[in-house]
């Protein structure tokens, strides 16, 4: 008896400074990639980093968080962001942020509300801690300017996921419930108020081949994709439905060239809305209309390929202007 107590304590005592020694190195990680961070330009900044959860758990908190680009276009204020892991899988990570978290750009803040924000982050158990797998969901969330709502949606979810076969290669899909547009913008589209206040559905179900992997430097490597490839995107609102399939390249300068083909339904009302929106010249509208009306032989559904090419876009034969530019 005096002896399986006797182990009992040696375990309990090995088992307590694996415990205490990898909640010390999750710590010196973390704070390590803060100081990379640093390094290459970011203004990092907060008031507290510590590690709870003995025995079974490592729960890392990092408070008061500041995060501002190097080129101080970005920034992001939050009060705690939360890394929680098993203590036997440290490289499965859930991350857990605040209801109530400020971005910046170019100094215009944007106040984010949220239920539920949730991460589930997989990593590979090597040095460079490559993304395996990163889920991202989300209750209500708003996003409100200074002004009025950005965008709200009742639920999200997205996904991000090592694949291949070719080299830094990842699923990205996304799913939005109830997506709402700010007010100013829906009355532009839609002023009349003919379509309901949120859409209906938002999905995208895509495939992205970056230039860097996604690990560990990724804030300061800044992965961009040199190709996505589109396997099938549906946008519904009212009686109004895009739907998209089609891939493009993406050079250094984040101009696409490729094809998606899209199929939209009620595409008469799409064109209208986007004329009021400032998006299409009314002479090209007309033309567009023409060539959509001998295509569609009558329907209401159109399908027709937008072009990027030489940094400009078309639709079908007809050109549109230039290409966006992606990043």
């Amino acid at each position: 008896m005096r002896r399986l107590t006797l182990i009992a304590i040696i375990l309990a005592g090995i088992y307590s400074a694996y415990w205490f020694i990898g909640a010390s190195a999750t710590e010196q990680a973390a704070s390590a990639q803060l100081g990379e961070l640093n390094t290459a330009g970011w203004n990092v900044e907060y008031s507290d980093l510590s590690t709870i959860g003995f025995p079974s758990r490592f729960d890392t908190s990092l408070t008061d968080l500041h995060l501002e680009s190097p080129d101080r276009r970005t920034v992001w204020d939050v009060p705690f962001v939360q890394a929680l892991s098993l203590s036997y899988k440290p490289n499965e990570v859930i991350l857990a942020l605040p209801d109530q978290q400020t971005l910046a750009r170019d100094g215009m803040p944007l106040d984010i509300t949220s239920s539920g924000l949730l991460a589930s982050l997989a990593l590979a158990p090597t040095p460079a801690l490559g993304l395996v797998n990163l889920t991202a969901e989300t209750g209500p969330l708003t996003m409100r300017g200074s002004k009025s709502v950005v965008f709200s949606v009742t639920k999200g979810i997205a996904a991000l996921r090592l694949a291949g076969p070719a080299e830094n290669q990842y699923d990205a899909y996304l799913d939005l419930d109830g997506f709402t547009l700010p007010d100013d913008l829906r009355n532009i589209l839609d002023p009349n108020g003919k379509l309901p206040a949120s859409f209906g559905q938002i999905t995208m179900d895509s495939s992205m081949i970056f230039d860097n992997p996604i690990d560990r430097s990724a804030l300061t490597s800044q992965p961009r994709p040199t190709q996505i490839i589109l396997n099938g995107m549906i946008v519904t609102w009212g009686a109004l439905q895009l739907r998209g399939k089609g891939d493009v390249t993406v050079d250094i300068l984040g101009i696409p060239t490729g094809r998606i083909t899209i199929s939209a339904q009620n595409w008469r009302d799409m064109i209208g809305m986007a004329v009021s929106a400032g998006l299409l010249d009314q002479e090209i509208a007309n033309t567009v209309q023409n060539m959509g009306s001998l295509l569609a032989g009558g329907s209401a559904e159109l399908s027709v390929p937008i072009t990027f090419q030489n940094g400009l876009m078309s639709l079908g034969p007809i050109p549109l202007g230039p290409a966006p530019r992606l990043f």
